[in-house]
């Protein structure tokens, strides 16, 4: 165990969730301050992701020439002048100019962690260390919306929630620079003719998974930055009761990791995946024909698959992890642009209960892919 790996990574995945997060519960109170309809208000999440899939593809190639630290620290002084540029965006075309600044400065932040601790983890413990590292991503998360809607009512200006988060990142640079972490982090060593050979016996099984991962992020996504404006459209809530269901779903998600941290499952790394995509289906639906509340509930049934998902990449491409990690954060982005655009115009056209309806069909297709994996690349080691 290299434990500098292990804090690093859990102190940045923390500050990722707690910025990316407060976004959600502020987004029905800048749709109201710009004036903007839902379509166009969903263009913060989508150049924000536009930058992340950039930020994402150029780390595969910032990592050759930098080592990990350096590069964290470049993304964490570009997440704190994008946060106060947010606060400060008079008009909507520069609060998305550093949208797309704040992606990409996310764009690390969320990379570097998914590296360090495999890395740093023994393999006994590595799953368990990845569903820890995304417990703090849950944390975060359940205080994002508590932080949106306490400053909301201290300050009555969203601004000043962003203006405030620059906290996190600052100092997360700071801890960056404790002597632990110097004689740790090194360039990669893999040679060019190495990487060459490696995209050539890895690609295709690399985009495969990371388009699973990218499906299953993409629903997650969906219902924790919508589930707010759906509990004020469909069911009238005001800005700060809609935001403890947003914590709700975050406290689902926490507990759902922290039980995967904690306990050891023996079940193969297909089933878990499996039975974690049809729970969360199950539950979505729940939450649009029973009660809103299961909608929250969904967060404790998606909680697993990111590790999961993450410790099967892993193991699949121990040498090559890099590379992996950079392809899933890329499909990621491109897939959350997909998503923030779709959703936001079926919204517009047919309402937001049939909007989130209608991205169920993200866990279906991460499902399917889960599940023809082995046979497609005929890897009997994941079945």
């Amino acid at each position: 165990m290299i434990w500098p790996f292990i804090f690093l990574s859990y102190a940045s995945l923390f500050v990722f969730g707690l910025t990316d997060n407060i976004r959600g519960p502020l987004f029905p109170e800048i749709l109201r301050q710009f004036g903007v309809s839902d379509g166009t208000g969903s263009l913060m999440f989508a150049f924000s992701n536009i930058s992340g899939l950039i930020s994402s593809y150029a780390c595969r190639y910032l990592l050759r020439r930098y080592d990990r630290l350096t590069v964290l620290q470049a993304g964490t002084v570009g997440l704190i002048v994008s946060l106060l540029g947010l606060a400060v965006s008079p008009v909507f075309p520069m609060f998305l100019i550093f949208s797309f600044g704040f992606g990409f400065s996310m764009g690390i932040l969320g990379l570097v962690p998914n590296v360090l601790v495999p890395m740093g983890s023994s393999p006994e413990r590595k799953q368990q260390m990845l569903a820890g590292l995304h417990t703090m991503y849950g944390l975060a998360s359940l205080l994002a919306p508590l932080l949106a809607a306490s400053v909301e009512y201290l300050t009555g200006s969203w601004r000043w929630t962003f203006a405030i988060a620059t906290a996190g990142p600052l100092s997360l640079f700071i801890y960056t620079l404790h002597p632990s972490h110097k004689s740790l982090h090194t360039r990669s060593t893999v040679t060019d003719d190495q990487h060459r050979a490696n995209k050539k016996k890895n690609l295709k099984p690399q985009l495969f998974l990371a388009i699973m991962l990218s499906f299953a992020v993409a629903a997650e996504i969906m219902v924790s930055s919508r589930l707010a404006l759906y509990m004020q459209r469909t069911w009238n809530f005001s800005m700060e009761s809609s935001s403890i269901y947003v914590t709700y779903f975050f406290v689902c998600m926490m507990l759902g990791r922290l039980a995967f941290a904690v306990i050891h499952f023996k079940q193969s790394a297909k089933f878990l995946l499996s039975a974690s995509l049809v729970a969360s289906l199950i539950v979505l639906l729940a939450g649009i024909y029973v009660h809103p509340l299961f909608l929250a509930g969904t967060g404790l049934a998606i909680a697993p698959f990111y590790p999961l998902a993450i410790s099967w990449i892993s193991s699949e491409f121990p040498e090559d992890l890099d590379t992996a990690v950079t392809y899933m954060m890329t499909t990621d982005s491109l897939m959350l642009i997909v998503m923030h655009v779709a959703i936001g115009k079926l919204t517009d056209l047919i309402g937001i209960q049939n909007a989130i309806l209608a991205g169920s069909l993200f866990l279906v297709g991460s499902f399917m892919m889960v599940n023809s994996y082995a046979w497609l690349f005929k890897r009997s080691k994941c079945v």
